[in-house]
């Protein structure tokens, strides 16, 4: 089955190099930035954190405007007040006026709390300032802290920290699966699917490790602990996969860099498995059945809804190898010649 322009169709697939390009670049935008955030950020989160609990009351007459090191506890007035929620992503506030001043302004709480529930116009409030901004509303015995508060600042970046160092991981996991491939080798969708799968795991366990737990090294340890079954979960659905025997022992996917001819057909009852159509062209848009080799012949997609279920030689032929598929419902027989058959299993993933 084998013609004079089957033998001399060539090509070559892309090099691993330009494969893993993508993957690559990825794992280092994420891991940059988780970098960051782990390294730069919540440090620097922490330290206010730590600066502002550890912060004294200052002496002497408070500042409306003041900016700072000690607590200013500015006396007012509230004047009105704004429930959160609504049209928006808003939260609820409370408008107040300085005692000595005419100017009104806004200040906005991280939730309505039980301060903010007794509070009403012309109630009587301490505006906690430190280092410029108001962080905290106090009456009576009741404080309630505001979106400008340091406390907690930490934990949304070391979530997303944490969330990103596994989708990088996984990207790197990727590039080296891809890496070492042979060139040509068609890169299977489970090369993939697998890590992803794992990587999305992982990354939603990190994010939520520091909003469920109450300090750093029970964020990570969590995040550890997850990371051991999971792991092992894929790299066992890897080498699962790998093992299964899609084709003959030998007998690997590869792409073509180019479109390649050679004698088959296919059969079945579907729209491109039509009689007088005895060519099989495989390259890098999938497999179409063609009714001959030259340029410019009727050619048929085979669609790209075709999954491959197993390889086999065909009864009675020898050197005649079929390739056993299913179009939704529908079995569809491709039929060429063995050292083929890695082109054919390429186009088709």
């Amino acid at each position: 089955m084998r013609t004079g322009a089957g033998r001399r169709a060539g090509g070559c697939g892309r090099g691993p190099s330009a494969a893993v390009a993508t993957p690559v670049a990825l794992s280092l935008g994420l891991l940059v930035v988780a970098g960051c955030l782990l390294g730069w950020y919540v440090p620097g989160a922490l330290a206010a954190e730590a600066a502002y609990r550890s912060a004294s009351f200052c002496a002497g007459r408070p500042e409306p405007e003041g900016t700072r090191e000690c607590l200013d506890a500015v006396p007012g007035t509230v004047v009105a007040k704004e429930p959160g929620g609504g049209r928006g992503p808003r939260l609820p506030g409370l408008r107040w006026a300085a005692d000595g001043g005419s100017a009104e302004s806004w200040v906005r709480l991280e939730e309505e709390g039980a301060l903010f529930d007794a509070l009403a116009p012309g109630d009587r409030v301490r505006v906690v300032r430190w280092r410029g901004e108001e962080r905290a509303v106090v009456a009576g015995p009741l404080r309630q802290e505001t979106s400008a508060t340091p406390v907690d600042g930490h934990r949304l970046p070391y979530a997303v920290g944490l969330g990103l160092v596994p989708l990088g991981g996984v990207f790197g996991w990727v590039a080296y699966g891809w890496a070492r491939r042979p060139e040509g080798a068609a890169r299977a969708s489970w090369l993939v699917s697998v890590p992803m799968g794992c990587g999305l795991v992982l990354g939603v366990v990190g994010f939520f490790g520091p909003m469920v737990t109450d300090g750093l090294l029970d964020a990570l340890l969590l995040s550890v602990g997850a990371a051991v079954p999971v792991l092992a979960a894929g790299v066992w659905l890897l080498r699962w996969r790998q093992a299964r025997p899609a084709a003959p022992p030998g007998i690997l996917p590869r792409l073509p860099g180019r479109e390649r001819s050679f004698p088959g057909v296919v059969v079945g009852a579907v729209p491109y498995g039509a009689s007088g159509f005895g060519t099989l062209v495989a390259g890098p848009e999938g497999l179409a059945v063609a009714a001959g080799a030259e340029p410019g012949a009727a050619r048929l997609p085979v669609p790209r809804s075709v999954a491959v279920v197993r390889v086999r030689p065909r009864a009675g032929e020898a050197g005649d190898w079929v390739v056993e598929c299913r179009d939704g419902e529908r079995e569809v027989l491709v039929v060429a010649a063995k050292e083929d058959l890695p082109w054919i299993l390429g186009a088709l993933q």
